[in-house]
């Protein structure tokens, strides 16, 4: 019986599969895949990253829908799938901030910022993408890191996480937590998923690992970490920018349907709009324009416009260049905008 990883490497080198490798290779900016059904969808995105490693990002309908393909993406390579949620439920509502979902999103900018993040895979959906992000610069100047046999002051870190209001405590068990005990420092980073262990041997960082906080065991040595305060609030003033920004100018958008994505992004910006003009009237002071914090849809378009996509879904956005009308529901006007269709007659797989 063939393993799943068995059936994916002979599935890689079929050959519509590398007709979709052929077409990512070639000048067209966007591909569309045609008769997917079930499982298909992840199966082929796996098959396709075997032979073409980059960064992908996979839009979903829906955070549901998301976390069904991530579950697919991650049995079939075996590799970690970053999932990337929303932050709240509603604009402007802070006190709905889901904290998780908080530390996860500041756990990929932190990726694609400061790591190596060309074969990264990314599964999220259009309520998540709504949500612009503090830009690049700002999260790098606010980032302190920390690396392996170089020098540490442990009282200037200590400053730092406490400017960045860390809360000292005796254990560590939750982002925005830190402790020092001679010469071990323990922080949980907003951009982790596990606290870290600094150990210092004078002013030199003789070893970093990531530990649970519940069993204080050790998860993994690094080289290097980086110590992230809570952006969702300290840096709540800074410029904002598209979550696509952060993405290479290589990577893959796969996406189940553009005009859905759009319609959401949308309906999310009118509600915010809405949701604006009642807090402004109140007590709330310096709260943001909806276009300084979250994505329109033609800014949105615009952005998506800059990469190649493959859209997998059962209807398609972007027109060939026969397209009789090219307006802001579709390419941009004068665009040669070429779209390769292909057609997968391929059976469902079972899982």
């Amino acid at each position: 019986m063939l393993s799943t990883q068995d059936f994916l490497q002979l599935y890689s080198s079929d050959s519509f599969v590398q007709l979709i490798v052929n077409q990512i290779a070639g000048p067209q900016p966007h591909i569309q895949v045609k008769g997917l059904s079930g499982s298909l969808d992840a199966v082929l995105a796996a098959a396709v990253y075997q032979n073409v490693p980059r960064l992908c990002l996979f839009v979903a309908n829906d955070r549901e829908e998301a976390a069904y393909l991530q579950n697919d993406l991650q049995n079939l390579t075996g590799r970690e799938i970053l999932y990337y949620p929303t932050s709240y439920k509603r604009p402007y509502h802070y006190e709905e901030i889901e904290n998780a979902n908080v530390l996860m999103r500041a756990e990929i900018l932190n990726k694609l910022n400061v790591a190596v993040s060309d074969n990264l895979l990314i599964v999220t959906y259009p309520e998540a993408l709504f949500e612009k992000v503090i830009n690049k610069r700002s999260l790098l100047s606010n980032t302190f890191t920390v690396k392996v046999g170089e020098r540490l002051d442990a009282q200037f870190l200590r400053e730092f996480l406490l400017g960045y209001d860390f809360e000292i405590n005796d254990f560590v068990y939750e982002a925005g937590q830190f402790s020092v005990r001679g010469g071990i420092i323990d922080v949980f980073s907003y951009a982790s998923e596990y606290p870290y262990r600094i150990e210092l041997f004078g002013d030199e960082v003789e070893s970093i690992r990531s530990f649970n906080p519940e069993t204080q065991l050790s998860v993994e040595s690094v080289n290097q970490v980086n110590i992230i305060p809570d952006i969702q609030n300290k840096l709540t003033l800074e410029t904002r920018e598209s979550f696509l920004n952060f993405l290479p100018t290589n990577a893959l958008l796969w996406f189940k349907d553009v005009e859905l994505t759009l319609e959401v992004i949308e309906e999310c910006y009118e509600k915010a709009e809405k949701a604006f003009e009642t807090v402004k009237s109140g007590d709330i002071q310096m709260v943001a324009d909806p276009n300084q914090i979250f994505e329109t849809r033609r800014g949105f378009l615009n952005q998506i416009k800059t990469f190649k996509t493959i859209e997998f879904g059962k209807r398609f956005y972007f027109k060939d260049t026969n397209s009789k009308s090219e307006d802001e529901s579709g390419p941009s006007n004068g665009q040669r905008n070429e779209t390769k269709m292909l057609y997968s007659s391929k059976p469902q797989p079972s899982f």
